[in-house]
């Protein structure tokens, strides 16, 4: 080493001898100036480098850094510190809660790409709304009941459920309103009902509702109502298929392994279950959201009869002008027709995606058959028609009544939520639907 730096001295040395300075290795700065290529000052001539100047690069690596930090708090008390592992636990283990707090994490731009960093602060995240807010401090958390797009629900122990959410869907957009408006405004009406004594067994009664303050100052919100069972669970539960017997070579196998034949015939039973359901299920949850779409179209096209008369929807309906409105709005035609075609009382291009209104020989079209039966109030003939199997029909005309009652305010569009995981039924009674979001 002690050669290497005589001989970088000695190059040094020969090297001054250069009356260009871009050809020396080192030349002298001025005060004042640093890392500026210069000519040596006048008098002055260049200095070797001294091998003590000679430094290793310091590495920087990239850690993940968000523009803000969040505050540290302290949980006490049993409620809390439960209430905080629950949260936590429920967002280390389904991805669409980890979507929202994504969503939800700040107002002007989202969280970390790092996932382990992520984690960490989302902890540290969850920490913080248990210790600001109250709403997580007298019930204890004890069961996680499912998510949406803009939110996810839990179990208190005080047998309601808690909505806890980060905004509300924008029919028009498709988009999120991040100050939840219609979900607040819907809910106000709901506990006024609920305080009011003029709440019915179809409404959703809210016991409480209000803001979750969050560590970058972007608001969530909550609302506590009573515990539901999804529409979707409570169909799965009344069509699951039954369970397959295990065939002997089965139960040979297991014990062949060890296993008993009491534990053989479990697991068996067990598994040709799981697998039997999963693809029934499958199914199950498709036909639900078709009949419910179906009744939407069925509560819009009956309050048009209640208006307008069966004749009136019919006619509007089939004519051909509709056609080529239909035609027009939909942008299949390129050139807009010599007149713009006459708008039919019924939007044929909202509805009737799950109602024929093509001609069927010399016999009537399926919406004039059902505009008359809604004339008439004969909703069970249009079921068996429609073969309305998976909603039991107490159900299926409670929930129709209740959407015809929606669609009086409110558009298809603006309803478009209403989906099988956004109703549930109460413990209690099972026949009377609760539309709980959209």
């Amino acid at each position: 080493m002690k050669l290497i730096f005589e001989n970088w001295r000695r190059f040094l040395k020969e090297i001054d001898t250069e009356s260009d300075p871009w050809h020396q290795t080192v030349r002298e700065q001025p005060a004042g100036l640093h890392d500026v290529p210069t000519r040596p000052l006048p008098g002055k001539s260049l200095k070797p480098m001294d091998p003590r100047d000679i430094r290793t690069p310091e590495v920087v690596t990239d850690q993940p850094t968000t523009e803000e930090e969040i505050p540290q708090v302290e949980l006490s008390g049993d409620v809390l510190i439960h209430n905080a592992k629950e949260l936590f636990s429920y967002f280390k283990n389904d991805d669409r809660t980890r979507n929202i707090f994504r969503k939800g994490w700040n107002k002007d731009r989202g969280p970390t790409a790092d996932a382990v960093f992520f984690e960490q602060q989302a902890e540290q995240f969850i920490n913080f709304m248990v210790a600001k807010n109250s709403i997580f401090q007298h019930d204890k958390i004890v069961k996680y009941l499912g998510a949406g797009s803009f939110g996810f629900v839990v179990q208190l122990d005080n047998g309601h459920a808690l909505k806890i959410y980060v905004g509300s869907f924008i029919p028009d957009t498709r988009g999120t309103d991040p100050t939840a408006a219609s979900d607040i405004e819907r809910y106000d009406v709901s506990s006024l009902k609920t305080f009011g004594g003029t709440g019915t067994a179809a409404d959703l009664h809210i016991y409480e509702q209000g803001e979750i303050e969050t560590p970058f100052g972007k608001k969530w919100f909550y609302a506590e109502m009573p515990q539901l069972i999804a529409l979707t669970d409570h169909v799965r539960s009344v069509h699951s298929p039954p369970t397959r017997a295990p065939s002997k070579k089965e139960i040979d196998d297991l014990k062949a392994k060890g296993m008993s034949e009491e534990d053989a015939q479990i697991y068996m039973k067990y598994r040709a279950s799981m697998i039997t359901r999963s693809k029934k299920e499958r199914k199950i949850t498709g036909g639900i959201e078709g009949e419910i779409s179906f009744l939407k179209e069925l509560a819009y096209v009956s309050n048009l009869v209640d208006k307008h008369g069966a004749d009136a929807i019919a006619d509007s309906a089939e004519a051909p002008e509709t056609k080529e409105w239909v035609k027009w709005r939909l942008g299949a035609v390129e050139e807009k027709p010599e007149e713009k075609p006459r708008e039919p009382i019924i939007d044929m291009v909202r509805c009737c995606i799950n109602i024929d209104t093509h001609p069927r020989g010399d016999e009537p079209t399926e919406l004039r058959t059902f505009v008359e039966l809604l004339e008439q109030g004969d909703l069970d003939t249009i079921f068996d028609t429609k073969k309305i199997f998976l909603l039991e029909k107490p159900l299926a005309k409670n929930l129709f009544k209740q959407l015809k009652e929606i669609l009086k305010t409110k558009t298809l569009e603006d309803i478009d939520d209403i989906k099988g995981a956004n109703i549930g039924v109460s413990p209690q009674n099972k026949n009377v639907p609760i539309i709980f979001d959209y």
